[in-house]
């Protein structure tokens, strides 16, 4: 069972965010990185964001095993999701299983790059760690994906998850970047 979304309705980009400074939807991790599409740059990974947001778009396999929760919002750089975590995550009572998060963590990390990387561009995981800081429990939360540092080689994504006003768990993931060949306009 896929987690259902909070009731707060989510912003949510419906194409490609405007550049720096003309809008709400403002990347500030493009003035910061190397690697980075520019803001207005329409790319295969936010295509398929946008799609996958509005649900025009097939979730990934894995993700539709796992029942991974959707991003509900992005810009380049940074992914945000606003889910509800069900008592069935739970391996200790009443705590959200720790491994449930490690895999969040991958799976959102993913996302963010998908919104920052330029066609032509694939990444992998190379390393994950976690630090928890409270018990997730069952109930909503929210999840914030953003590139820290991209070169053309390597990135970093830090993803936050925040519950009852405070941050609750903290991600990195290293990422490894590789040109793949293919350019698509």
């Amino acid at each position: 069972m896929r987690p259902t979304p909070t009731p707060t309705p989510p912003t949510v980009a419906t194409a490609p965010p405007t550049p720096a400074g003309t809008g709400p939807q403002t990347a500030p991790a493009y003035s910061r990185h190397r690697g980075i599409a520019a803001p207005d740059d329409d790319t295969r990974g936010r295509r398929l964001l946008v799609g996958l947001i509005h649900g025009s778009a097939e979730d990934p396999p894995c993700a539709r095993l796992l029942a991974l929760p959707p991003a509900t919002g992005w810009s380049p750089g940074r992914i945000t999701s606003q889910t509800v975590f069900p008592q069935e995550l739970t391996l200790t009572p009443g705590v959200v299983f720790g491994g449930w998060i490690a895999c969040l963590s991958d799976h959102f990390a993913g996302l963010a790059m998908l919104s920052a990387l330029p066609d032509g561009l694939a990444f992998l995981t190379a390393q994950l760690s976690v630090e928890y800081r409270a018990p997730l429990v069952p109930g909503p939360a929210d999840i914030e994906a953003e590139v820290t540092r991209c070169s053309t080689r390597h990135a970093l994504v830090e993803i936050r998850f925040n519950q009852g006003g405070r941050v609750a768990a903290v991600a990195t993931v290293e990422q490894i970047i590789s040109r793949t060949g293919e350019h698509d306009g």
